[in-house]
């Protein structure tokens, strides 16, 4: 157990209590019990405050054996509690070659369950430490486990112990923005079969969970302030351009994002395209833009107007969860030629 001082901060030094009383264990090394003094005197002072009589003994291992009575350290009581500590420090070494040891205590509350003593000095159980996990671990987390997972988030269920997103969104196939932690984290869960912890994997472009969440179709978007995506690397965008003849423009966007290749792929589907403005036309009686508003026919008239109108395939998540996926009208939007191309402009860099 721990001590949580009154900042609500928890202090770096192990208790114990049980129906001995309270057991402090001892200072050493450059971090073991480094907060010993401030949690001996926050102890003195909370048993104070609440009135309640103690004595204090030495309980290092090699004296254990000893009688307890003769363990007993003298100091005295109505002193403040610094000097009260610099008089226990200078009793627990007393016949000793050492002169400033602080060593393991066990202070003796009669008639003081252990509830009672937990309750007079605040205190709390130890979080357990938590090992960053080796990535071949993570890796075991598929594209099935992240689409589950997703699909729990949606459904309104919750990843309790990771935090709502700070720096980046997760956008589903239709833009429903999630926290990357919250989808990555369970569905490690899932993979390894284990409660998962914030400390177990990092987040952020070039990690492991980024990856695996964007080989699962999910795209990753920076909030205000966090940092944009990385350019990627010349070999990448050289191995993405090798299977795909893009425009001039459309040769900036893979350059920005190289995963933008597979969408721009499905957005050429033979035929596709013109399906979708011909259901929109009926389904509408005209051609518009779904982001914007904007009816170019009003503009341009009925003959032009409707060339300012392109077709983007939104559905990237929903394309990416099953092999062989044939698309559909209802994966494409109608956008303007200018929402089009902003939308694509977000999506090479992240945004």
């Amino acid at each position: 157990m721990i001590l949580i001082n009154d900042n609500g901060a928890p202090l770096k030094a192990k208790i114990e209590i049980n129906a001995s009383g309270i057991v402090l264990h001892s200072r050493s090394g450059t971090d073991r019990s480094r907060d010993y003094r401030k949690a001996l005197e926050l102890l003195l002072s909370r048993l104070d405050i609440a009135g309640v009589g103690y004595e204090i003994y030495v309980d290092s291992h090699p004296v254990q054996s000893i009688p307890l009575a003769d363990r007993r350290l003298i100091f005295s009581r109505n002193v403040p509690v610094a000097t009260r500590f610099n008089e226990i420090v200078s009793a627990m070494n007393h016949g000793t070659n050492s002169h400033g040891a602080w060593r393991r205590l066990l202070i003796e509350v009669p008639g003081s369950s252990p509830d009672k003593l937990r309750a007079v000095v605040r205190a709390a159980e130890e979080a357990p430490i938590i090992d960053r996990l080796p990535a071949s671990h993570l890796r075991r987390v598929t594209p099935s486990h992240i689409h589950r997972a997703v699909e729990r988030l949606l459904d309104g269920g919750d990843a309790p112990n990771f935090a709502p997103s700070r720096d980046y969104d997760v956008l589903t196939d239709d833009g429903n923005p999630l926290a990357p932690k919250k989808v990555f984290g369970l569905a490690l869960e899932e993979a390894l079969g284990i409660e998962a912890f914030p400390a177990h994997f990092s987040a952020g472009w070039g990690q492991i969970s980024f990856e695996l969440l964007e080989e699962a179709g999910l795209w990753i978007v920076p909030k205000k302030g966090a940092a944009a995506r990385p350019k990627a690397r010349r070999s990448v965008v050289e191995s993405a351009l090798s299977r795909f003849l893009p425009t001039e423009e459309e040769q900036v966007w893979i350059e920005g994002n190289p995963k933008i290749v597979v969408h721009l792929k499905r957005e050429r589907h033979p035929g596709l395209a013109k399906r979708k403005r011909d259901e929109f036309v009926a389904k509408h009686g005209r051609l518009f833009c779904e982001d914007c508003g904007l009816d170019p026919s009003e503009r341009y008239g009925e003959e032009a107007g409707p060339a300012c109108i392109e077709v983007h395939h939104h559905r990237t998540f929903v394309a990416q969860m099953h092999a062989g996926h044939e698309s559909v009208t209802d994966d494409l939007k109608c956008l303007c030629a200018n929402c089009h191309r902003v939308l694509h402009r977000k999506l090479a860099l992240g945004i």
